[in-house]
C-alpha cells in the first residue's frame, strides 16, 4: 500500500507542491509509472529504491523531470537507469528535499522510458533464447568492439557456462546483461561462437530455480 507523506499522491502530482515526497510499494505504484509522473510533474529530488528485504537495488536523481543521475550497482546514468526498470517488486522513497550534487547526466526521462521498456522486452526474448545454463564454445573469429573481445579472449578453452560468460562482461559496469546477450547473440550469428543449449531447458524453469537479487546485473 502507499504511504503518502503529507496531502499525498495528489499533492506529488500538482506542480505547485514542489517539495512533497511519496513513499510506498512498487506492486502498488510501478516503477514506470512513478517515473512518468515525476518526469511529467517536473519533479526535482532523490528516488531511492529498494528490494523486498530492504536492500538498496538502486537510485534516480531528478532535476526538473530529467534524468539527472542514476546508479544500480556497478552501473550509472543510461544503464543503470534501464537495469532498474525491471524491478517489479520493493519499495521506493522520493526525497524532495534531498541534496543532490553534481549532476552525472542530464537526460530526458520519457525517451529513457521508452527506450528502457523496449529494452526490457528484447531481454526477456534474450533471456529465451540464449538460457544461463547453456554452454558457449569459442570457435575463432574476429572482435568489432571491446565486448566481443573480452568474450574472445577465452578462445581454445573448453565450453564456459554462458552465464558466467554475462557475469563476467557485467564487471566494471561499461556493460548490463542487455548488452552482453546481444554480444553473444552477433557472435553466435557469424558463427564466431557455438552455444550448445541444454534439452528440456525453458526459462520458466530457471525462474522456478534462480531468484536473482538484482535485476540486469545477475542472472
Amino acid at each position: 500500500m502507499l504511504q503518502e507523506q503529507g496531502p499525498g499522491l495528489r499533492s506529488y502530482l500538482q506542480d505547485g507542491d514542489s517539495h512533497m515526497g511519496l513513499k510506498g510499494s512498487l506492486d502498488e505504484l510501478p516503477l514506470a509509472d512513478l517515473i512518468e509522473m515525476t518526469s511529467l510533474g517536473g519533479k526535482t529530488g532523490r528516488l531511492m529504491l529498494f528490494h523486498e528485504e530492504g536492500a538498496v537495488a538502486g537510485e534516480l536523481t531528478f532535476r526538473e523531470g530529467r534524468l539527472a543521475g542514476a546508479v544500480c550497482g556497478a552501473l550509472v546514468a543510461e544503464k543503470a537507469f534501464y537495469a532498474l526498470l525491471a524491478l517489479k517488486e520493493g519499495t521506493f522513497d522520493f526525497d524532495a528535499t534531498a541534496e543532490l550534487g553534481d549532476e552525472t547526466c542530464n537526460l530526458p526521462t520519457a525517451s529513457l522510458l521508452m527506450e528502457g521498456m523496449r529494452r526490457l522486452d528484447e531481454l526477456r526474448r534474450l533471456r529465451d533464447e540464449l538460457p544461463a545454463t547453456a554452454r558457449v564454445r569459442v570457435r575463432g573469429g574476429e572482435a568489432q568492439d571491446e565486448i566481443e573481445a573480452r568474450v574472445l579472449r577465452h578462445r581454445g578453452r573448453r565450453a564456459r557456462a554462458l552465464g558466467k560468460i554475462v557475469s563476467g562482461l557485467l564487471v566494471g559496469g561499461d556493460a548490463d546483461e542487455y548488452d552482453a546477450l546481444r554480444t553473444l547473440q552477433g557472435l553466435a550469428s557469424r558463427g564466431v561462437i557455438h552455444v550448445e543449449i541444454p534439452r528440456g531447458v525453458s526459462r520458466a524453469k530457471q525462474d522456478d530455480q534462480d531468484e536473482p537479487p538484482q535485476p540486469e546485473l545477475e542472472r
